[in-house]
């Protein structure tokens, strides 16, 4: 919220500075004492019914319907545009027609304050909403959220219909300090985040391609695959792909390179070349024939999925409902993979599975 106030106080200071024929802001600060930060830059602000009267009027081209949706006289938006412009020392409305006209200055302000309102009504409602019991804020992996969590949420609405859950796609380490997320579903090493934590589950890699892109074949060898030279890399890490294979060879060149998972697996489905993915990830597509796996070889991933919390959100109950749904799904879906994955992989090949898990530095993707 104080970074809404700021941004308010900001379009203030621009228009206030033309006003006065100040050069820059420089020089409007040389001659004015410095406020707090916070403090002083809000008491600067117009008043909250001026700025509410003139985005209203500016958007409905009418201090008569402005006055209807506030629900106040005519009188009292018109004292309001008077009291707003004398603060500023600006004109933001041109008085010399009939039909209410913005100046050139009232329509970019009109602009600023309407875009500033907003984000403070929308900051309002999900402060409000995020009081309820029932609703729950995640930060989560785009990639992950996209083609794993999002796919098996009707289930946990199935059960739980009067829930609402926000995701916030991030791929940082989320700052719960900072952040209004009551929990988070990473990936890596979470023992460094100064927050609570539990593994959710294991992740693999492998090599997948479109369904019709011919220069990959299962009956290819992965030396013989990777000569085909035709890759996508996003952030994976090939050095556990290549010890399981068998490989004591450097990572392909790449031909299409992308800082994002999801830009991968839409490539490769695009027939763009093979890309070195996340089984979690590439699993849907790969059920559903868009992709297809390239080799046999399906190797443990060096990091794995962990739920982390804040201590604002330690043992709430909205989280452990959640967490104990999260962690249902996860224990399901290893064991679809194991069981039934694809023909090409063996059984020895998911022998992972029941390894301890590995924690290495955060990877994000």
């Amino acid at each position: 919220m104080a970074q809404l106030f700021l941004k308010l106080w900001q379009i203030y200071r621009k228009f206030k500075t033309a006003a006065d024929g100040v050069c820059c802001e420089t020089c409007l600060t040389a001659h004015t004492v410095t406020p707090h930060p916070l403090i002083g830059n809000m008491l600067k602000l117009p008043p909250l019914p001026a700025l509410r009267s003139f985005e209203a009027v500016s958007r409905l081209g009418s201090v008569t319907r402005a006055a209807q949706e506030l629900h106040v006289t005519h009188s009292a938006v018109s004292h309001q545009l008077k009291l707003l412009e004398s603060h500023l020392g600006i004109a933001l409305i041109d008085r010399s027609t009939r039909r209410m006209v913005l100046t050139s200055d009232g329509r970019a302000y009109a602009y600023q304050v309407r875009q500033a309102l907003s984000q403070v009504a929308s900051a309002t409602r999900r402060i409000a909403m995020r009081t309820q019991a029932e609703h729950l804020t995640v930060a989560v992996l785009p990639s992950f959220a996209t083609h794993w969590l999002i796919p098996r949420l009707a289930g946990f609405y199935a059960l739980h219909p009067d829930w609402t859950i926000e995701l916030m796609a991030s791929l940082e380490m989320v700052d719960f300090d900072e952040s209004p997320a009551d929990c988070a579903i990473r990936f890596g090493n979470v023992e460094s985040s100064g927050a609570h934590s539990e593994w959710l589950m294991s992740e693999q890699q492998l090599l997948v391609a479109a369904p019709d892109d011919e220069r990959f074949s299962p009956t290819q060898t992965p030396s013989e695959t990777l000569a085909v030279n035709r890759f996508i890399t996003a952030n994976e890490s090939w050095s556990h792909w290549s010890l399981a294979a068998g490989l004591d060879v450097p990572p392909p060149s790449p031909s299409f390179i992308v800082n994002d998972s999801n830009l991968a697996l839409e490539a490769a489905r695009s027939g763009l070349g093979a890309t070195l993915t996340r089984l979690s990830i590439a699993e849907l597509w790969l059920r559903q024939g868009w992709l297809r796996p390239v080799t046999r070889i399906i190797a443990a991933h060096t990091a794995s999925y962990h739920m982390v919390w804040p201590n604002r959100s330690h043992q709430s109950d909205k989280l452990m409902i959640f967490t104990d749904w999260l962690k249902d799904q996860c224990r399901l879906y290893e064991q679809s993979i194991a069981q039934s994955i694809y023909p090409l992989a063996t059984a020895r090949a998911f022998n992972f599975l029941k390894s301890d898990k590995l924690r290495l530095p955060l990877e994000h993707s």
